[in-house]
């Protein structure tokens, strides 16, 4: 664990060194939590049967785009960077464990994503008067560690299928914005067709955007919530099996 918090200190010195990383993950949220909460205001929509202000609507889902991309989109990028340059191969070539150098990117990220999620929820209540009702915390931190997880597996898992740091971004990109737009993020859930419903909560950023939306309208029974957190589960161990059976450490040979 010594070697783990090691590379892990050293990774996080390095995205806040790194300015395309900060934009990325810090300001682009902030900048659309901004527009969005003080665009869309005035007008109710219902989550979980509950009425609400769009900007009790669009914070928390400025929440879950922003844990999407620091985590899932942020590992593949990274990951098939390190892969392509070599430097995973070169890292899997020190004493350190493979397990420790995988643990270490994982948490990474997830500090990441923790930070910026208490970031937004910080402006949220500050500029746009948006809480969290107290008994909608254990949902939040659910839907924050459970999606956290979730992504992380799939991380791994997607980065296997791509062959190069310039192929990552737009395959992320074709898979997470279709689903930003199924799964009660931009639009209510309750608004699109039952057939996209349905198909949203295969899908593990459907049940991260539940959890969350849950925890700013306060509803949150126990069994949709248990639910929830049983498919992010899965998702994150689907995606780590495929991982481990799919996952290489040497960059692609050209030509």
């Amino acid at each position: 664990m010594d070697l783990v918090l090691h590379v892990t200190r050293f990774q996080l010195r390095a995205f806040l060194r790194n300015k395309r990383a900060r934009m990325f993950t810090l300001v682009i949220p902030l900048i659309l939590l901004a527009l969005l909460a003080g665009v869309f205001h005035g007008g109710e929509t219902t989550v979980n049967g509950v009425k609400i202000d769009y900007r009790q609507f669009f914070v928390p889902s400025v929440v879950v785009f922003s844990l999407t991309l620091t985590t899932l989109a942020m590992l593949v990028a990274t990951v098939v960077n390190q892969r392509e340059l070599g430097i995973l191969k070169r890292r899997r070539a020190t004493p350190m464990p493979a397990w420790a150098l995988i643990a270490s990117q994982s948490l990474t990220v997830i500090l990441m994503a923790i930070g910026t999620v208490a970031l937004l929820l910080i402006v949220g209540a500050v500029a746009f008067d948006v809480r969290i009702p107290t008994d909608g915390w254990p949902a939040l931190v659910l839907g924050v560690i459970g999606g956290a997880f979730a992504f992380c597996g799939l991380g791994y898992a997607l980065s296997t299928f791509a062959d190069s740091a310039d192929s990552a971004q737009p395959m992320i990109q074709l898979i997470t914005f279709p689903l930003f737009f199924i799964s009660g993020i931009w639009i209510p859930l309750s608004e699109l067709p039952t057939a996209l419903q349905v198909i949203a909560k295969i899908f593990p950023v459907e049940h991260v955007a539940d959890l969350v939306h849950r925890a700013y309208v306060g509803a949150v029974p126990t069994g949709p919530v248990l639910l929830d957190v049983v498919i992010l589960l899965g998702w994150a161990v689907l995606g780590a099996a495929v991982a481990a059976k799919r996952f290489v450490w040497l960059p692609p040979r050209r030509g």
